[in-house]
Parts: structure tokens; C-alpha cells; sequence
């Protein structure tokens, strides 16, 4: 079965909301051209109405621009619908695809989190009076055609106004488009620093921190609110200025028309339809002006949303999905560099694991162990090298095939908004008997019954209620949930007390009989007795590997060699073998 991805979601979107682009322009072209309903009524009544003091023409054509007024007004509704709903479209087909392209990037080791924040803009454009005042701009030509027919002079003072207000909107955009993507950008960093502090609450209290850090903050803060001052007091001065000019071209517009009434070339209602022509020409234009924050926005956004979907397509246009693996777990000289780094975490790691084997993970701090298990699970992506499972790098697999058949559990165990259930069932269908036995497997089953609701308290509203022993202990039935085939723990008992040890230690060895691959970083020797293997890493380089018993009591002239020291916990580097005890106490 091949799998499609949507890589070009972005693009069928748009496609779909370019669709809807006829029905906006007819709408546009129709109540554009019911806008010359008010100059032309106008005309009539000067040089018709008045003239002639015909009562019959007056109440027809009062009727008939009436009319008028009302189908714009069902037309002006239709289209801001269409537009609304354009916009909620938009907001619902693209959040879930930006979401997971943000993780995914994430995980890519790039940091793309304003893709929300960019379907939002995407959003507010098509939904505000900004997107109307872009499609109404096309029309102001119409209008300045029309004030042509009236007279040449009239629509000479028109197309330099049009002409005037749409430089003076480029040299708005010239002046002001970096410094905008730079403001918007420190904007938003201020503000998820703002978020990250209050989440550091219960760090930065009790230490005595937060006069230092919110002072820091509000420096920096201020320096961005001026900057943002600055750039607004710009914006201003072109958008006074452009009602300025729109001020002064209606009074040359009727002094010019005034002009040519005394001479005879044209009448009073012209005189006045054109000064009321020119108002609606330069309107869009002035509209524009003063939404071009919001399209720069929208345009901005569109291209970061791009790129977003450019970078990162882990599913590849086609995969197989492939059945579920034995587990033969395999690190093909693995390289990993850190991005914005030079220097490698991981360098030339290479050994197997067979299906059902139990293999712990040793090392100093900051040796490269937890490092090993994103790679094993596919979390990371190494620089050189190949993670393979069953034979099949882990990044041929789709996320979506992949995940069921792993378990995780990181070191620092998080949780996603929602219930107890649904976070060790990883969000999927809850299967109950499959829940309950993962959750007695992690020995959390009688913890979980004793929370307010059960599996289905919710997991925010009483996360003071659940300790970092009891958290590690759902995070592991969260990763033995569904019966996976690898299981990856990092330091899984680090926060446990004797009774979570206990229930590891039996877990393991029930995953042992079912025959369930298992890289597990531990120091604890409790652990230790139940891995096959182990493999040690010193300074992101595997130091030994091989049989358990091989490595923790290596021959003495071979332990420089083939292991450091520290590699190994010190309990176990100077305990003999039983059979040697005995030796030494009958001696």
C-alpha cells in the first residue's frame, strides 16, 4: 500500500482559494459599477430634474437608485461572506498540515514555530476589509475612464491623483518592509519569552530570579515597542500625507471642474459627478494604503508557510507501508552534529541488536546516551549514517505506520492537553483492556484510580497532583501501550521510588518473554542484571559493546582497551563473580 503525502497542501489551498477568485470578481465588478449609481443620479438630477422641473423623472429615478442601493448592499454581504468563509477555510485546511510541519521541523533540528501564527495571518487578510480594498483597486481604472468622458481636463487631475497615492503606498512598502518582518519577528519573540517566564514561575520565584529576568525582559520589550513607534510614526506620516493629497485633489477637482462650467464646456452635474468619480476611484487606493501592513503580513506569511512545507517532507512523495517489524535494531556508523554546530555528538557508533534483546545503555554525562535513543526512535535525524530497523532506515518508515510499533520514554516526560486515557493511549482509539494492562505493566494502574476522575481526569487541571516518580511511570505505560516492538527508555527509573523500580524491573522482564527489543539508558544495577548487552559510550563514541557479563567484569588487562572506567557504574566494576566470593570467604 503506498502512501500519498501532502507536501503540496499549501498549494492546493491556494489553488481552492484562487477558485473562488471569479465569484469575487463579479461581485467586485457589480458593486463597483453600482457605486456610479449615486454620480450618475446625481447628474441626472442637475441637468435633467432641475432643468426641466419634471416631478415623474425625480421619483423614477429615486426608485431606481433606491433599487440600486439595495442590491449593493446584498452584494456587499455576499461578498464579505465569501470572503469569510474563504478565510475560515483557509484557517481549517492549513493549522493541522502547519502543525505537524512545525514538529516535524522540529524534529529536523530546525525551529519553524510561527506557522500558526502565519495561517493566522493568512486568515485575518482574507477576512478584513484589506482583501476587499486589493479587489476593489482594479476598478478605480473604470473610474478614471469615466471621469475622461466627462472631460479630459477632469480625468488629467484623476489619474495624477491615482497616480500620486499609489507611489506614495510603494514608498511606504520600500521604506518600511524590512523593518516590519524585523519588528514582527522581535515582536514575537518577546512575547514567547513572556510565556516561557510564566511557565518558569516555580523556578524563578523560590531562586529570587524575577526582578532580574522581568527587568530584562522589560528592556528589551521597551526597546521593541520603540522600535515598533518608530516605524509606526512612519506609516503615519504616508497615510496623512495620502489624505492630505486626497483632500487637495477634490478641491483642484472642483475648482478645475468649476473652471470649465464658466466656460461653458461642461455642466454643474458634471462638475460634481466627477468630484463624486473621483472620490470612488481613489478610495481603493487610499483603502490599500492603509491596509498594506496586512498584506505585507499575508504575503509574508505565505512565503514563510512555503518554505515551511519546502523544508520539511519527511513522508516523501510515495512510502510502502511496511509490516510490522521483528525489531532488529541496528546503528550503522552513526554521525550526529547538532544544528548551528561543528562538533559532533555521536561519531562513528556502530553495533545490532537482535530481535527480543534487552540492551542498557552506559556512560559519564553528556556522552551522547540520550541522543542515542532520538536517534533510535527516529526522533532525530543523524548527519551521516543509518538507523535501521529490520533492515529499513527508520526515516523510510511512515511516521504514521512507525509509531505504533515503538514505545519512548524520554527523560523529561511531558503531556499534551487532555485526559489520563488519552495520553497513554497516545490520542488514538482507547482500546480499554489494552490501557489498563500497559498501565499495570508501568505499575501505575492503582495511582491512576486514585486521581479525582480516574483515566479520565485531565492531566493539566491535576498535574500538581501527579509527582515526577508517578509522571515517569505513566510516561512508561504511555510507551508500552499497544504492544510495541522496540522500546527505547532514557534513565526510565531516574525520578522512581523502590515500588516503581520493582515495577520496571518486572515490565522487563515481561517484555523479555514477549520477545521485545529494549535500549534502555540506566546506572542502577538493578537494571543493569536484566540487559543482555550493553553498550558504553565516553565523549559521543562507543567505548564497548557487547554480552553483559562480558563488560562488567572484563578481564583487568583488557579494561583500558576495550572499556574507560567510568563508563561502567562503580558498583559494578569491583564485584567478582559469585563463585569468586565464595572462594575468598572460604579462604
Amino acid at each position: 500500500m503506498l502512501k500519498q503525502t501532502s507536501s503540496s497542501r499549501l498549494a492546493q489551498v491556494m489553488k481552492a482559494v484562487r477558485r473562488e477568485f471569479p465569484l469575487l470578481i463579479i461581485l467586485s465588478c457589480l458593486l463597483n459599477l453600482l457605486l456610479l449609481v449615486s454620480t450618475i443620479y446625481m447628474l441626472q438630477v442637475y441637468d435633467r430634474v432641475l432643468s426641466t422641473g419634471s416631478l415623474d423623472t425625480l421619483v423614477w429615478l429615486t426608485v431606481i437608485a433606491l433599487f440600486a442601493t439595495a442590491t449593493y448592499g446584498v452584494l456587499e454581504q455576499s461578498r464579505r461572506m465569501v470572503l469569510g468563509r474563504v478565510a475560515a477555510w483557509v484557517d481549517c485546511e492549513l493549522n493541522a498540515p502547519v502543525l505537524k510541519r512545525a514538529m516535524e521541523a522540529r524534529l529536523e533540528g530546525e525551529n519553524l514555530q510561527g506557522g500558526i501564527r502565519d495561517v493566522g495571518n493568512l486568515k485575518s487578510f482574507y477576512g478584513s476589509d484589506a482583501a476587499q480594498a486589493f479587489l476593489d483597486m482594479p476598478w478605480s481604472v473604470i473610474f478614471l475612464v469615466f471621469m475622461w468622458a466627462l472631460h479630459p481636463a477632469i480625468g488629467i487631475v484623476g489619474t495624477l491623483g491615482a497616480i500620486l497615492l499609489f507611489g506614495l503606498a510603494i514608498t511606504n512598502d520600500v521604506l518600511t518592509r524590512e523593518r516590519q518582518k524585523r519588528s514582527a519577528a522581535d515582536a514575537r519573540t518577546s512575547q514567547d519569552n513572556a510565556i516561557k517566564f510564566v511557565d518558569s514561575g516555580e523556578t524563578i520565584g523560590p531562586l529570587g530570579m524575577a526582578r532580574q529576568v522581568f527587568e530584562n525582559w522589560r528592556l528589551r520589550h521597551s526597546e521593541i515597542a520603540a522600535e515598533q513607534r518608530s516605524l509606526q510614526d512612519k506609516t503615519t506620516v504616508i497615510l496623512s500625507l495620502s489624505r492630505s493629497v486626497r483632500v487637495a485633489l477634490q478641491v483642484a477637482i472642483l475648482g478645475v471642474g468649476a473652471y470649465y462650467v464658466l466656460a461653458g464646456s461642461i455642466t454643474a452635474g458634471a462638475m460634481i459627478a466627477g468630484s463624486i468619480t473621483m472620490g470612488r476611484a481613489l478610495a481603493p487606493i487610499e483603502r490599500a494604503t492603509a491596509a498594506w501592513r496586512a498584506f505585507v503580513a499575508a504575503r509574508g506569511a505565505h512565503a514563510n508557510l512555503k518554505q515551511l512545507f519546502e523544508r520539511v517532507d519527511r513522508d516523501g512523495s510515495e512510502r510502502v507501508a511496511l509490516p510490522r517489524p521483528k525489531a532488529r535494531l541496528s546503528f550503522e556508523d552513526i554521525f550526529y552534529v547538532p544544528p548551528g554546530s561543528t562538533e559532533p555528538l555521536l561519531q562513528g557508533i556502530r553495533f545490532a541488536l537482535e530481535p527480543g534483546e534487552n540492551c542498557a545503555v552506559v556512560g559519564p554525562s553528556g556522552s551522547g546516551k540520550s541522543t542515542l535513543c532520538r536517534l533510535a526512535v527516529g526522533a532525530w535525524k543523524p548527519a551521516k549514517g543509518h538507523v535501521r530497523l529490520d533492515g529499513a532506515d527508520v526515516f523510510d518508515w511512515h511516521p504514521e505506520d512507525l509509531g505504533p510499533y515503538i514505545g519512548y520514554l524520554p527523560q523529561q516526560v511531558e503531556f499534551l492537553p487532555g485526559t489520563v486515557a488519552q495520553n497513554i493511549a497516545r490520542f488514538r482509539e482507547i482500546d480499554s483492556r489494552a490501557l489498563i494492562r500497559a498501565a499495570q505493566m508501568a505499575g501505575v494502574h492503582e495511582l491512576v484510580l486514585a486521581l479525582p476522575a480516574g483515566y479520565e481526569t485531565d492531566i493539566a487541571l491535576h498535574s500538581r497532583r501527579i509527582s515526577q516518580g508517578h509522571r515517569q511511570r505513566l510516561g512508561l505505560a504511555r510507551a508500552l501501550y499497544g504492544d510495541p516492538a522496540l522500546l527505547v527508555l532514557d534513565e526510565p527509573n531516574a525520578n522512581m521510588d523502590e515500588a516503581g523500580d520493582k515495577a520496571l524491573i518486572e515490565a522487563l522482564a515481561a517484555l523479555k518473554q514477549l520477545k521485545v527489543t529494549v535500549l534502555i539508558v540506566t546506572h542502577r544495577a538493578s537494571v543493569l542484571k536484566s540487559a543482555d548487552k550493553i553498550a558504553a559510550l565516553d565523549h559521543g563514541t562507543l567505548a564497548g559493546f557487547g554480552p553483559r557479563d562480558q563488560l562488567i567484569r572484563p578481564v583487568p588487562s583488557l579494561m583500558p582497551a576495550k572499556l574507560p572506567l567510568q563508563a561502567v557504574p562503580s558498583q559494578w566494576q569491583a564485584s567478582p563473580p559469585a563463585s569468586e566470593q565464595k572462594r575468598s570467604a572460604a579462604e
